[in-house]
């Protein structure tokens, strides 16, 4: 088990390894090169750490597009060639599973590369030994890529979604997809900020001040954690495990159509 998926991971890294090392190029292009070539190209610019700082959290956010893309491009191409996933040994919660999990060790990478630097250029500002900073870039890494794998799972579903809704419409189908999904979306922020999910979801609280002694202080911002609510964090885990086997019986549906 373990050695077919080491093996299908290794597949992917094959083909689609150039997406992490083209990404790193460009964030390094973008968070250290061009704010470089901007003081020297602008007299009497002296703000050079704070415009790299920018770039570097305009990177993270244009990263998080970027892996989204290559996990989309990696979809397209199996379900381009569909005898790859009908004569695979593997159920199509595997393949998927495992372009999720490249997608998203290649994102943490690429995470971690550039939260660093983001770090990095506002040294000056953090109060903390090198623990508390490495725990700190752990943590945000950590939060991103747990986003990341939620939205990787969103976007299976919806994929499935529009492979049902183009064998019924057609290309009409792309126009159906992109309005369901920022409604489906809509909807479910309205919800979390409702009354109603306060009182189903947040109970058995935990607070998370206790870990401010193990995370660096940043004399401009302030880290608040809030709180951890035990019964909203496992209905979350159970929520996206279920939305992935829905997703993936539905993609398998439809593909062996």
């Amino acid at each position: 088990m373990l050695k077919k998926f080491a093996g299908l991971l290794k597949k992917e890294w094959v083909l689609y390894r150039t997406w992490l090392f083209v990404g790193v190029f460009i964030g390094i292009m973008l968070s250290m090169v061009v704010p470089y070539l901007i003081r020297r190209l602008s007299d009497g610019f002296t703000m050079e750490n704070q415009l790299s700082f920018a770039f570097s959290i305009l990177v993270l956010i244009i990263g998080g597009f970027f892996s989204i893309l290559q996990f989309l491009a990696s979809m397209r191409h199996d379900l381009k060639s569909k005898e790859i996933w009908l004569h695979s040994t593997s159920s199509i919660a595997q393949l998927v599973g495992v372009k999720i999990v490249f997608s998203l060790i290649g994102y943490a990478i690429f995470n971690f590369i550039f939260v660093s630097l983001a770090i990095y250029k506002i040294r000056d500002e953090i109060v903390g030994n090198f623990a508390q900073v490495l725990l700190l870039l752990l943590f945000i890494v950590a939060i991103i890529v747990i986003l990341q794998l939620m939205m990787f799972v969103i976007m299976v579903l919806f994929l499935a979604f529009n492979l049902q809704m183009k064998h019924l419409v057609g290309r009409f189908s792309i126009v159906i997809t992109m309005v369901t999904f920022f409604f489906s979306m809509d909807l479910w922020f309205k919800f979390t900020e409702s009354k109603l999910y306060d009182n189903i979801f947040h109970h058995v609280e935990i607070p998370l001040t206790w870990l401010d002694q193990y995370f660096p202080k940043i004399q401009t911002t302030e880290l608040l954690l809030g709180s951890f609510y035990v019964v909203e964090e496992v209905a979350s885990i159970i929520w996206l495990a279920i939305l992935f086997i829905i997703a993936t019986k539905w993609l398998e549906k439809v593909v062996l159509r």
